[in-house]
């Protein structure tokens, strides 16, 4: 009754199979799209946090204030450009209101850099399992064809669990290559942000001296 009932469904079966290749070819290619795209974007996000980092360390003990320093348009597409940018539109704010408004971009900023992301974390996660079931499928289907010979073995069901294995192979394929990207992406990230506060740090500690001097 078991075997009838594979038997039956086998076409609807090797339709699946063939669906979570089709599904993990698409996600292998896309999860390589987006992590181009993602590099591509954070490369322009990150800047030069060094080259602010010398400007703004230059004749901080004078608590001057940021109007001789001039951002480009071109240095307001990076991160640290911005964050820099909004300290010297913020510059009548108190040092902690400035703080707040700094927590405010970071937020933003962050949530803008980790966009699409999370993707290549999910199909990292989860390839291995659309492999592995499209590989008990495929054995389902061999084993059918198995019984349809008579219990002998045949090129059909050879073929049947050759493609069956080669669906946990493509499975793993794409989800290894996809949890890398997520990392080195999110490594990536984290090193943006920790570059900007610390151009963030000496903005505040600017405003902090200016407001101490005015005591």
């Amino acid at each position: 009754m078991n075997a009838n009932f594979i038997g039956t469904f086998a076409p609807v079966l090797f339709t699946i199979e063939i669906a979570l290749y089709a599904l993990l070819v698409v996600l292998g290619v896309t999860g390589l799209v987006l992590f181009i795209w993602r590099w591509k974007t954070l490369s322009v996000a990150a800047g030069d946090a060094a080259k602010w980092k010398k400007l703004l360390s230059e004749n901080l003990s004078s608590g001057s204030s940021l109007d001789h320093i001039q951002v480009t348009v071109e240095e307001e597409r990076t991160l640290p450009g911005r964050v820099v940018k909004l300290g010297k539109e913020s510059q009548g704010l108190s040092p902690e209101a400035l703080e707040k408004v700094y927590e405010v971009q970071e937020s933003a900023e962050k949530r803008h850099l980790e966009s699409g992301v999370s993707f290549l974390g999910t199909v990292g996660a989860n390839a291995p399992f659309l492999g592995l079931t499209g590989t008990v499928l495929g054995i389902l289907i061999a084993f059918n064809k198995f019984a349809e010979a008579g219990g002998k073995g045949s090129t059909e069901v050879m073929v049947a669990i050759a493609r069956a294995l080669v669906a946990t192979a493509l499975g793993l394929i794409i989800a290894i290559p996809a949890v890398v990207a997520f990392n080195v992406l999110k490594n990536r990230i984290r090193t943006i942000l920790d570059g900007s506060r610390e151009v963030r740090g000496l903005v505040v500690a600017r405003s902090l001296n200016a407001a101490a001097k005015e005591k």
